[in-house]
């Protein structure tokens, strides 16, 4: 009887070849997903060689962004020194090595550098485009003038901050579009850039998306996806309540993802798949996380004389923790927790996992804000720039 024959192991030399020739490993390992290409890295020393050099040209941020800018280091020199952060399918797009022709770029600002990040793009040829309520001019809407040293939250634990009406997020203060018309090959296509205020922080934001798949952010030195097994491996998303953004979720399913209302058995019996009930840290090890070239890049000016140098993006001192609500008879529904550090002693604020670590923080800001407030003037103020790293590491 006739027995096929069993396929020959290609030669060593074969294989060193494939993976000493970018034109070649690179046709093949455009079409891996990133954990089988970490997989294939593993594998031998040639293999390693191969998809490192693949990743630097990938996730290449520089040539990503001049879509949008002529010159893309001055951008992300902006975003070291303001925190502004690269969100929504943009992020989404530049992690999974994709494209939507018909998608914009959504950039989520820190309260107090709104305004200058509306300057900037002003600067390079960008126009504002008013929604019906707001001014004509953003100039008569946002503040150069914004204060840290003032109270931002009200002896009612409210944010003591103006809210644009008709916001779909409630973690959002206004959105301020702008667009740009550019020579693409052939055609002109019109850019569309949005600055998104941000009430307490961009990371705030980003974890009360309509679904887990967008939630990647790229900064000025780092790109990280907060759920990368389920949004690139299994293609799947878990809807959050309260974003009423379900025009967004149908987007995403037209695309691709599998997005579910709310957990089934398989995602509560496996609790490891979103990860639930577990402390989580922007950059953490469940995190995935590019470190991007910063050649070239402007760091961040110190913030005040007697401030400790702040080198890193602030987004990386923020987490979240996503939990399980109800039963099998209502439905297990995501619900993502957070608590909020909003004190004058910090340039930022901050969103944590952890309650108790935010009350300890809190109870020290206060001591240190009688300290700020009743001997320092804003010129010299002590600026506090991180959290305990030793409670809140990574």
């Amino acid at each position: 009887m006739w027995e096929p024959e069993l396929p020959r192991p290609l030669p060593a030399h074969f294989l060193q070849e494939i993976f000493s020739t970018a034109p070649i490993y690179d046709l093949i390992l455009c079409d891996l997903s990133p954990r089988t290409l970490v997989w294939l890295s593993r594998t031998c020393r040639r293999a390693h060689e191969a998809v490192t050099r693949f990743v630097c040209r990938a996730y290449n941020i520089n040539r990503h962004l001049s879509r949008y800018f002529p010159d893309p280091l001055a951008f992300r020199s902006l975003q070291a020194r303001t925190g502004l952060v690269i969100s929504g399918s943009n992020a989404l797009q530049f992690l999974d090595r994709s494209f939507y022709p018909e998608s914009d770029l959504d950039l989520y600002a820190h309260p107090g550098h709104v305004y200058e990040a509306l300057e900037w793009l002003e600067s390079v040829g960008y126009k504002f485009q008013p929604t019906s309520w707001q001014y004509q001019d953003w100039h008569d809407d946002v503040s150069a003038d914004w204060d840290g040293t003032e109270r931002r939250i009200d002896r009612h634990g409210q944010m003591t901050i103006n809210l644009e009406p008709n916001m779909v997020y409630s973690d959002v203060a206004g959105v301020y579009t702008f667009t740009r018309p550019a020579a693409m090959d052939t055609e002109t296509v019109m850019l569309k850039v949005q600055i998104i205020a941000t009430k307490c922080n961009p990371i705030q934001t980003i974890t009360q998306f309509h679904s887990t798949c967008v939630m990647n952010i790229i900064t000025f030195d780092a790109a990280y996806s907060f759920y990368p097994v389920t949004t690139f491996e299994e293609r799947m998303a878990i809807q959050i309540p309260g974003s009423n953004r379900l025009d967004a979720v149908a987007k995403y399913v037209q695309r691709g993802w599998r997005v579910y209302a709310v957990f089934g058995p398989e995602h509560v019996n496996h609790p490891k798949l979103f990860l639930l009930n577990e402390k989580r840290w922007v950059g953490d090890h469940h995190c995935w996380s590019i470190p991007l070239d910063t050649t070239g890049v402007t760091p961040r000016p110190a913030l005040s004389l007697s401030s400790e140098r702040f080198s890193w993006d602030p987004s990386i001192q923020n987490g979240w923790r996503m939990e399980c609500e109800g039963d099998s008879a209502t439905g297990h529904v995501p619900a993502m927790r957070t608590h909020l550090v909003m004190a004058t002693v910090f340039r930022y604020n901050y969103s944590l996992p952890d309650l108790e670590l935010a009350k300890v923080i809190r109870c020290w800001s206060l001591s240190q804000g009688r300290l700020n407030h009743a001997e320092l003037t804003k010129q010299n103020w002590i600026w506090c720039v991180h959290l305990d790293q030793t409670t809140a590491s990574h």
